[in-house]
């Protein structure tokens, strides 16, 4: 059977009373004709015999999440997080849907120069990494479909974490910043976040040698954060905290896979050649100051 709605309001929730069929969401009122008009344009299959419309959804989530992964591609964000909102109105266990939903908000939020829009929409994502765990469905049947959907949450957030994002320009007097440290600690919140929830998972998976993909996921987030963490705020400017996850995670892959081999940490490039670029200009300097007196008391 497929999806019927209420054209008012989208609402599936119709109980027959007195002959009519109500939309116990916005009372709208339909007659039994108007209910199998409704039911033809969607091409759907009702069973209006009894006292209750009992709908299928199954077809309507497919639909919804194949516009999802569609507009999800294209990364159409606004339709992204519509459709997903769909599939979890009717699926609300659905891993995909509670994550991406809120996704599309944050990947928007990346484009308003409202920081505090910003926090919000990220703390929602936040939010929705932290109840993966709650719904992962731990049967052997599901391993390799979860794996796929997880691995694929955790390089769309990555990426999101990588893109380009607005940033504000501070003046401070004599020289003049940005507040992108905020927007990085936001960042590393979620990072932590996707950590607890991948921790959790492997938590209550029996067989450790599944968790393999997991510990790398582990890795890659804190790899992440070591390789920002500069560009944070002093609070996460812990670059031991950061190195040493980083080795007991090692650890635990050679253990569960002695031909593991540990990737190379990324060094903040970009920070390291500032550096360098400032000491050079301050030598420079320092030379051409001391050439000039030098030459102006001959």
């Amino acid at each position: 059977m497929k999806q019927i709605v209420c054209e008012v309001c989208g609402s599936n929730d119709l109980v027959k009373e007195d002959g009519c069929f109500i939309c116990q969401y916005c009372g709208a009122k339909y007659s039994h004709e108007e209910a199998k008009r409704l039911i033809v344009e969607v091409n759907g299959k009702v069973d209006v015999s009894g006292s209750k419309v009992t709908v299928d959804n199954t077809s309507f989530v497919e639909r919804s999440l194949e516009n999802a992964r569609r507009a999800k591609a294209k990364e159409d964000w606004e339709e992204c997080e519509k459709y997903y909102n769909m599939v979890e109105q009717y699926e609300p266990t659905n891993i995909e849907a509670i994550f991406y939903s809120s996704y599309g908000k944050a990947r928007m939020a990346l484009v308003d120069s409202d920081r505090f829009k910003r926090e919000q929409k990220i703390k929602v994502l936040k939010n929705s990494i932290s109840v993966i765990d709650d719904n992962y469905d731990n049967s052997p049947d599901k391993y390799e479909e979860n794996k796929v959907l997880i691995q694929n949450i955790n390089a769309d957030l990555l990426s999101m974490m990588n893109s380009s994002f607005v940033m504000n320009t501070v003046n401070n007097g004599n020289y003049t910043s940005n507040d992108s440290s905020y927007t990085f600690d936001m960042f590393i919140e979620l990072s932590l976040g996707m950590i607890e929830s991948i921790e959790h998972i492997i938590g209550i998976i029996t067989d450790k040698k599944k968790t393999i993909y997991l510990w790398q996921i582990l890795r890659q987030q804190y790899s992440y954060i070591y390789s920002i963490y500069r560009r944070a705020s002093y609070k996460y400017r812990q670059r031991s905290r950061w190195l040493d996850a980083i080795a007991n995670i090692d650890n635990q892959l050679y253990r569960l896979d002695p031909y593991y081999h540990a990737p190379a940490l990324k060094s903040n490039t970009n920070s390291a050649k500032t550096t360098i670029l400032s000491i050079a200009f301050i030598i420079a300097f320092t030379i051409v100051v001391v050439l000039y007196f030098y030459l102006t008391n001959l």
